[in-house]
């Protein structure tokens, strides 16, 4: 029963992205597809965080292995769930050229309800990169989650991917 296909999760930290492909897994995987979730929170620093000797250089080689592992898994009839900022588009643009069923997410959430829900500190931690962001230019769906309940976001998500045939 599984498709392939790739839904980027993207928007600042603290936006939902972890939240929302945790809970878009188990969905998906109790109607029976095979999924498998990049979470920059979770995969390895070696994945996440190159070596190299600049902010940029190490975000150019994570989004490259982002790239790389998500066109590699849906080979294996595969849904890939990334959850990761996805600071410079033209990663995010490489990968819909070479995924055919791929969906740009957009989580859109104000500063000031990031800050409430950052327990751990990261943007006081992280002030000289962190609001680095190139905002999608026509993502296939844009959600406000300071707005939105997660359920009623993965019920949002769930229909376009009907929609567009992925599952």
């Amino acid at each position: 029963m599984s498709k392939r296909a790739v839904l980027w999760f993207t928007g600042h930290s603290k936006a939902g992205k972890t939240t929302l492909t945790r809970m878009l897994t188990d969905q998906l995987q109790e109607l029976g597809h095979q999924v498998v979730r990049l979470d920059s929170d979770t995969l390895p620093v070696s994945i996440i965080k190159p070596q190299a000797d600049t902010w940029e250089q190490r975000q150019e080689y994570k989004h490259e292995n982002l790239v790389f592992l998500s066109s590699l898994l849906t080979q294996y009839e595969t849904i890939v769930l990334i959850a990761s900022v996805g600071r410079f588009q033209k990663w995010r643009n490489l990968l819909r050229q070479q995924v055919p069923n791929f969906m740009e997410i957009y989580l859109d959430c104000p500063l000031t309800t990031r800050l409430e829900r950052d327990v751990d500190s990261k943007y006081e931690k992280n002030k000289e990169y962190f609001h680095f962001y190139e905002e999608p230019s026509e993502p296939e769906l844009t959600i406000q989650t300071d707005q939105v309940t997660p359920g009623e976001s993965i019920r949002m998500i769930l229909r376009e991917m009907k929609k567009k045939q992925f599952i």
